[in-house]
């Protein structure tokens, strides 16, 4: 009886391994990301209508510049994975050089479209 014992819990403690392993490599893998400002807002022109006290959220993206740009992945956390993607949908983001920007997020977590508030 005792060997069962110790053997249940040594296979309890064999399948904890792989999700540390699994966040140290989302951490890793996301350290080049870059991070900017951002919210959730309705779709289409009145996204940059929304006003930018409300650009509150720190969101992240896997492209070289400050601004997501079109195919670039964002995630709602300094993580690479899928379940951290942003949901879809429209998003302010901003300032950038005191500018705003609206962007489309699509069901795969990348930019579809980026456009300049004016």
């Amino acid at each position: 009886m005792a060997l069962g014992n110790a053997n249940s819990s040594a296979q309890a403690r064999g399948k904890n391994k792989p999700v540390v392993v699994k966040r140290r490599k989302e951490v890793v893998t996301a350290r080049g990301y870059s991070s900017f400002m951002g919210t959730a807002s309705p779709a289409g022109s009145a996204a940059c209508s929304a006003s930018a006290s409300t650009v509150d959220q720190t969101y992240y993206h896997d492209g070289a510049g400050s601004v997501p740009a079109v195919g670039d992945l964002v995630y709602s956390r300094k993580r690479a994975g899928s379940r951290y993607f942003l949901p879809a949908g429209h998003y302010k983001i901003g300032p950038v050089s005191r500018a705003y920007y609206n962007i489309e997020v699509n069901a795969s977590g990348a930019v579809a479209a980026r456009t300049s508030c004016k």
